[in-house]
């Protein structure tokens, strides 16, 4: 993560710094052992990304520096990248607890008085560890994504953060599924080619391109073009 400059003060409820929060949430998911501590950390991430926005919001109503702004926008880009190494991390322990038969997998009936084997009955659900099915369908994707185009999540903050937009989980989320769809369809493509160094910059710049504003695009370009 990069150092971040001075910010516009932040306290959460339990008088925690903004950056004390962020650094508190990067150890945490480095420490973590077991799927409550990477919840721990990504819990702590999601509070810094929402601190770390509100932060920013009130800088802009206020008419502060632009370096304040950016520093705020950095640690909103710091919080995203611990948040989804968490969730990368969840759906590693998710799958590998389904493959040992700890968790249900979707194969699984779990209703009450439907003849579900015994071995089968005793088997903790998605809300049992603390997740929705939502909530683990979006951590395999960021996992995905990474492991096909690993930084993909980094470069995308980095190249949002150098347009002057904000960081935002919703474009994360866009870039990630659009990348998911990719993926999909090239898997059940069984004549493709192995794909290039070339292809996958490509494919990363589209989703940048895809999780950005329209003003950001037209300044893009403006700059390409001079």
């Amino acid at each position: 993560m990069n150092e971040m400059p001075a910010m516009p003060a932040f306290l959460d409820r339990s008088g925690t710094s903004l950056p004390a929060l962020i650094d508190r949430a990067a150890q945490v998911l480095a420490n973590a052992r077991s799927s409550a501590e990477i919840l721990e950390a990504r819990d702590i991430a999601s509070v810094a990304y929402d601190a770390a926005k509100k932060a920013a919001r009130l800088a802009k109503a206020k008419g502060a520096h632009d370096a304040l702004i950016a520093a705020a926008h950095r640690a909103q880009a710091d919080a995203l990248e611990i948040e989804a190494g968490a969730k990368r991390r969840l759906a590693d322990e998710y799958d590998a607890a389904q493959e040992r038969g700890e968790v249900a997998s979707s194969g699984d009936n779990l209703r009450k008085g439907s003849g579900v084997p015994k071995q089968n009955a005793g088997k903790a659900t998605a809300a049992d560890v603390g997740l929705t099915r939502k909530q683990i369908h979006e951590a395999r994707e960021i996992r995905d994504a990474e492991n096909e185009s690993p930084g993909i999540i980094r470069r995308a903050l980095d190249a949002m953060q150098e347009s002057g937009e904000e960081p935002t989980r919703a474009k994360i989320n866009r870039l990630v599924k659009a990348k998911s769809k990719r993926t999909r369809g090239a898997r059940f493509d069984h004549n493709a080619s192995v794909e290039s160094q070339h292809d996958r910059d490509l494919r990363m710049l589209i989703g940048v391109w895809e999780s950005a504003c329209e003003s950001a695009r037209e300044e893009f370009l403006e700059k390409i073009n001079h």
